[in-house]
């Protein structure tokens, strides 16, 4: 019987117990051949393949996959990370027969080795002769396996290290027929030629860190095996100390079970060093097998946080530490190496016992002088938060203090799961840990907690750069989730402010550097432009000069970007990464970023998470994921749209709200129509581009019988890279185009003046009504996507009093248009697809505010992209076509008003833009002409007086600088602001 964690069980007892119930004979113990007579015999038991139950670790048999391309797969880690499990679980899938051999220590000779051998394969491949003597009849008599591929588990390989047994192993494997492959479990290497082997690619290697449970697997195996559902901060906070080690996981859970709360969280805390259960464990698996050397070296040196060979000596009084912590990691004795610098680490829980075991063998006082004496090497070596958590364990408590107080700064540069293994008095009256806590707190997506540990960390500094550094981390942290809060003036304010509206205008001026790459990319995708945002996002993760929360965020992000445009991200990767780094934050996101592939419901978790970002955003994901399997995600997306309001994020709201409408669209229910309306001004009013797309597919859905919608959003899939409309599309009926759409060439002006020409031939507006004209203008903005009759009502007709009457002068309108823009043989210009109407354009159509939009669009992209050339001719193309306000002939009309204004921003954004380019390009009075070209566009925008100002200061042009400076103040009089 198995335990889910990989943890073989005897009436619920763990590996390390179970063992003791088995019986050896003699005969086996001299490695002789033994065979069934009338009960099971222990060599049958050893050569049978265990059978398995609990959670499956997809993670894990998948990385196993590629072994039947190559000769053999070696799982290596330390006692109880589950490697028996994980081979069992992959040998129950695989296609062909298994044979299963565990290793014991009698079995030294190759003879031994070959009568189990013997035993197990026979019985596995049927046909095999029998009669094996040495390994060369093995590989003989596999050389007749002609059937599917087979496979071959060795566990507990390093029983036979450095044996004959092992070298017979050797040549087997290296002789193996091409149809059979071999699967080998060990705590320690083999000593076999595997440098050959990864040469030749032979070989596939899992190490510990694989077998590591992460965090979300820690929460299905207490879920969904041992049916204990424990509260998030548990869960992480055992994960964290169990490193996660599948054997201290089910030593937790059989210490625990049927425990009341206070209980279970007591045997936590004492779950590394003081628990009864994981110290036996550790001591008789782990321990024990080590010579005398080995465990003093352990035991003394466990007081150092990092180990280097240096630090070693230094402690010990010797030398000779480097090829010892060569051999523990080797050996996996809970070792690993840690960064570039030769550095290793000792698990935490076998940390934890050693030092629980020097306390018990020296006394209180001794260790405390070995703390302390490790607490002044780690801070000469510069390993700064491992000093201070060797002061606090030593009750140094002046020398702790000392160190925040002169190395503060560096102790705590970024969030690190190190500051809870510190004394809970010192946390809470030290100005640099209570910043540290903000910091950690921030990273866990506790974010009101930091917050207020940023207010309390300010107060505690006196005036100076620390306290300036917690009140603006503060301020742009609060900004997040106050809605009505002012951005901060770095790369962060730029994404906040493109979370409220108009993300592709933001990305065009972003800020320097990897931040400012990510800035750009993550407002690429906010507005939807799917593949520009990927190249730059990939870019921005692979800049040498990144963060590692910057690389992860970059990361995280393109694979969002990836998964929106169809292609393969690496969000599994990612999430590994942030939990390896300590951002628990990213990793959760990016786990359920995941299920915009997946869908389905979201992670049980998401009840856990309070924070409205992270509950946004995952319920968004999930959302989007489970529209593109089929499935009925209205609740969650109901819970991302009600997030992303509360904190004024209106961009990721109008995603929210759209993939809400087509959700509802699919009911079919009489909601779904004014949903999918709504949902289209929305995004169209906060420029969420993609947003817009993904409510013409709702649109789409409410009305399939109308093709024009399903049309616009196959273009603007094609022109933002999100392939994810057009999967959208699935299920909506595909209608062909009507056959006499017209195939006319069509110029249409909306800039200036309004001008409509057919074949190169003006068409005479003057003969129709004016209500008409404003018809076909409205329809002509929209640039041939489908305009709702309500729209047009709304718009035309505001507050009509009789709408019958109303919708009569529309149908009298759309009539006279018919005739006035009648193609002859190909029908009208002006075509009606259910209860929309629209401007048939072909795809050769020549429309002004369209090319505007995509001239803006591509500098955007561009810019960031870091090819200011290309977005410099973007820019100047977009400012050449918008000639003026958009119908200057309707006046103040709301429904023009508020796209015009867009268009305005959008020019002005151009021309800030082509001014930033040129002063970089060091041509000043270009920089001022078009920064002026701005401000007849929007003479309120601030950036642009700047930049006016500073080309003609920089050009040589002081009074043209100072006359800026003076119609500057004057803007600002007319506003009745100050200067």
């Amino acid at each position: 019987m198995y335990s889910g964690t990989g943890l073989p069980a005897v009436r619920g007892c763990p590996k390390v117990l179970a063992k003791t119930f088995e019986t050896v004979s003699p005969a086996r113990q001299s490695g002789a051949r033994m065979r069934q007579t009338g009960g099971q015999s222990v060599l049958r038991a050893r050569v049978q393949m265990p059978s398995v139950r609990g959670i499956g670790r997809p993670r894990l048999t998948e990385a196993l996959e590629p072994l039947w391309q190559h000769r053999l797969g070696l799982v290596v880690a330390p006692a109880g990370s589950g490697k028996t499990t994980l081979a069992a679980h992959f040998a129950a899938s695989a296609p062909g027969p298994v044979a299963w051999y565990r290793a014991e220590a009698s079995d030294s000779s190759e003879s031994a080795l070959v009568a189990h051998l013997e035993s197990a394969v026979t019985a596995a491949f049927p046909g095999l002769p029998a009669g094996w003597e040495r390994i060369d009849d093995a590989v003989a008599a596999l050389e007749r396996w002609a059937g599917e591929p087979a496979l071959l588990v060795v566990d507990d390989l390093h029983a036979l290290w450095g044996t004959e047994a092992e070298e017979a192993l050797e040549r087997l494997i290296r002789h193996l027929p091409p149809g059979v492959v071999v699967l080998a479990a060990t705590r320690r290497a083999p000593a076999f030629d595997l440098s050959r082997l990864r040469v030749s690619e032979e070989l596939l290697e899992l190490g510990p860190d694989h077998l590591r449970f992460r965090s979300w697997e820690v929460e299905q195996l207490f879920r969904d095996f041992y049916e204990d559902r424990l509260p998030p901060e548990e869960l992480a906070q055992l994960a964290r100390r169990t490193g996660g080690w599948a054997a201290g996981l089910q030593l937790f859970h059989l210490a625990t079970r049927g425990k009341p709360a206070v209980e279970r969280r007591r045997l936590l805390r004492e779950l590394a060093g003081q628990s009864r259960m994981v110290r036996e464990y550790l001591a008789r698996n782990v321990l024990e097998d080590l010579d005398a050397g080995l465990r003093s070296f352990l035991l003394e040196t466990c007081v150092l946080g990092v180990l280097t060979p240096a630090l070693c000596d230094q402690l010990l009084g010797r030398s000779g530490s480097a090829a010892v912590l060569e051999e523990l990691e080797h050996r996996r004795i809970f070792t690993s190496a840690y960064g570039d610098d030769g550095g290793y680490r000792y698990h935490e829980v076998l940390r934890s016992h050693l030092e629980a075991v020097l306390v018990e063998r020296d006394g209180d006082e001794p260790a405390r002088a070995r703390y302390q004496r490790a607490g002044s090497l780690l801070e000469a070596a510069g390993a700064l938060p491992d000093a201070l958590r060797a002061y606090c364990r030593a009750d140094d408590w002046p020398a702790a203090r000392r160190l925040l107080g002169l190395r503060g700064e560096q102790l705590v540069a970024g969030p690190g799961a190190w500051i809870e293994a510190l004394s809970p008095s010192l946390l809470e009256h030290d100005p640099w840990l209570l910043l540290a806590t903000a910091r950690r707190y921030a990273a866990l997506g506790s974010w009101e907690a930091a917050v207020e540990a940023y207010q309390r960390a300010a107060g505690g500094f006196g005036p100076g750069a620390p306290q300036e550094t917690c009140r603006r981390e503060r301020h742009v942290l609060a900004s997040w989730f106050d809605p009505h809060g002012v951005p901060s003036a770095d790369w962060t304010g730029v994404l906040r402010r493109a979370s409220r509206r108009d993300p592709l205008r933001e990305a065009a001026t972003p800020a320097a550097g990897v931040a400012g790459q990510l800035a750009a990319g993550l407002c690429l995708l906010l507005g939807g432009r799917a593949g520009d945002a990927e190249r730059v996002l990939a870019g921005a993760a692979e800049q040498a000069d990144a963060t590692p929360v910057l690389a992860i965020a970059a990361g995280l992000a393109e694979g969002v970007a990836a998964s929106l445009s169809g292609n393969r991200h690496r969000l599994t990767e990612v999430a590994e990464e942030a939990e390896l780094f300590g951002f628990p934050w990213l990793a959760g996101l990016a786990r359920a970023a995941r299920r915009l592939d997946a869908g389905g419901d979201l992670d049980p978790s998401r009840s856990h998470k309070t924070e409205p970002w992270g509950v946004g955003l995952a319920a968004l994901f999930s959302g989007l994921g489970a529209l593109r399997s089929g499935g009925d995600p209205v609740e969650e997306l109901t819970d991302a749209a009600n997030a992303f309001r509360s904190v004024g994020a209106g961009v990721p709201e109008a995603w929210a709200r759209a993939a809400l409408a087509l959700a509802e669209a699919r009911r079919s229910g009489p909601a779904a129509l004014p949903a999918a309306r709504g949902a289209q001004r929305f995004a169209e009013g906060v420029g969420a581009y993609g947003a817009v797309g993904l409510a013409y597919a709702a649109l789409a859905a409410a009305q399939p019988g109308d093709p024009g919608h399903a049309a616009a959003v196959r273009a603007m899939a094609q022109d933002t890279g999100l392939a994810i409309l057009t999967e959208l599309l699935d299920d909506v009926p595909a209608r062909p185009p009507a056959p006499d759409l017209p195939a006319a060439s069509v110029s249409i002006r909306c800039f200036g003046r309004f001008e409509l020409a057919v074949d190169g031939r003006p068409i005479e507006l003057s003969t129709v009504r004016p209500r008409a004209r404003a018809v076909l203008r409205l329809l002509a903005c929209h640039a041939g996507r489908p305009v709702h009759r309500e729209q047009i009502l709304e718009a035309l007709w505001p507050g009509e009093a009789d709408a019958r009457a109303a919708t009569r002068s529309l149908q009298v309108a759309v009539s006279s248009l018919r005739q006035l823009l009648d193609a002859g043989d190909r029908g009208s210009l002006l075509a009606r697809n259910g209860e929309s109407y629209r401007l048939a354009l072909g795809e050769d159509a020549d429309v002004d505010v369209l090319r505007f939009e995509q001239a803006v669009a591509a500098g955007h992209a561009a810019m960031a992209a870091g090819d200011p050339d290309r977005a410099a001719h973007s820019y100047e193309e977009a400012l050449a076509l918008h000639a003026g306000d958009l119908f200057p002939v309707d006046g103040p009309a709301e429904w023009v008003v508020v796209v015009r204004e867009r268009y305005h921003r959008d020019a002005a954004s151009a021309a800030a833009a082509l001014a930033g380019i040129e002063l970089r390009r060091g041509d000043p009075r270009a920089a001022a002409a078009w920064a002026e070209r701005g401000l007849l566009v929007d003479r309120y925008d601030d950036n642009l007086w700047r930049m006016l100002a500073e080309g003609h200061e920089r050009a040589g042009d002081h009074a043209g600088a100072e006359l800026a400076r003076k119609r500057y103040r004057t803007m600002l009089q007319e506003l009745g602001v100050s200067s």
